[in-house]
């Protein structure tokens, strides 16, 4: 899981050049692994403390308090493989009208459950942060796999803890099984979008900054080669559009040319160069146009 080192990365490199400390975020929206960055953050723990963390470096007093906090060994179990399909519902949806065909949805809904558990996850949420839910506002993302719909813990009228709503927006199809909640099962929230950045382009924000690992820059796209990458970067441009168009401004941080090649091999120390990627790519958006114009309302 590169995505919570990437994040460190980003919010320690936006740190280091603006002063602006993410744990001061008036939202926080994370999905899948980002989910598990905005926890970190609401428990206290710096970007600094957490990139630190990530590339084998000493972390601060206060970010070994709170990090220490975590006791569980991380592990996985493997349960029977089911061949029926996740939902087929869902996958009815997906191309029943009036509905836009959503090929994604279609696929995992087709595509038999994974085998892995991760319950080890939500016990650390919970270790990592006691309280039920964060004091300030934070929005975790899942998609409720009995229908494919959307659902936004510490958002929408869902009764969830932490723990249990990051392990469902960690859920990958075909890898995890869902997680259950009640009486519904919910998949990784990337099925819908891998940031769901839309979320928050009608709250009439100062500024919004997008950290995605899954996504690219225009120049780093290959459709070719990385069709997934293209299809999420495709839906984060309509999602920053929208923000945009609201009249927020928006500073995207994704992988490039110069990130990219090296964010997908397969290295010993990958949490650790992750990091060193992130904080690269968050130097170099923070030098764009758009970045620039952040940069001046961030330390403003």
């Amino acid at each position: 899981m590169l995505g919570d080192p990437w994040h460190s990365g980003v919010l320690s490199s936006i740190m280091d050049s603006t002063g602006f400390d993410a744990r001061d975020s008036a939202l926080i929206v994370g999905t899948s692994a980002g989910s598990v960055t905005a926890v970190e953050l609401r428990a206290g723990a710096s970007a600094h403390d957490l990139a630190a963390q990530n590339m084998g470096r000493p972390i601060s007093d206060e970010g070994r308090e709170i990090l220490g906090r975590v006791r569980t060994p991380w592990s996985e179990s493997e349960g029977s493989r089911s061949l029926l399909p996740t939902s087929p519902r869902m996958a009815v949806r997906a191309v029943w009208p009036p509905w836009k065909p959503d090929l994604a949805r279609l696929a995992i809904g087709l595509l038999p459950p994974g085998r892995r558990t991760a319950d080890p996850l939500a016990t650390r949420i919970r270790e990592l942060h006691p309280g039920r839910w964060a004091d300030a506002p934070t929005w975790v993302v899942a998609v409720r796999a009995d229908d494919g719909n959307r659902v936004v813990f510490g958002r929408d009228d869902i009764s969830a803890d932490l723990g249990e709503a990051v392990q469902a927006s960690c859920a990958v199809p075909g890898v995890y099984q869902p997680k259950v909640i009640g009486q519904h099962r919910y998949v990784d929230g990337g099925l819908h979008s891998s940031t769901n950045a839309d979320l928050v382009a009608s709250l009439g924000f100062d500024m919004v900054i997008v950290s995605s690992v899954m996504t690219a820059t225009e120049s780093a796209r290959n459709p070719l080669t990385d069709p997934q990458r293209v299809w999420f970067s495709r839906k984060l441009d309509s999602e920053v559009d929208a923000i945009r168009r609201s009249g927020t401004p928006t500073l995207v941080i994704e992988p490039g040319p110069d990130e990219l090649p090296s964010l997908s091999k397969k290295v010993p120390d990958a949490r650790a160069r992750a990091t060193e990627l992130g904080q690269r790519a968050a130097r170099r958006s923070l030098e764009s146009i758009d970045g620039l114009g952040i940069h001046a309302l961030l330390r403003g």
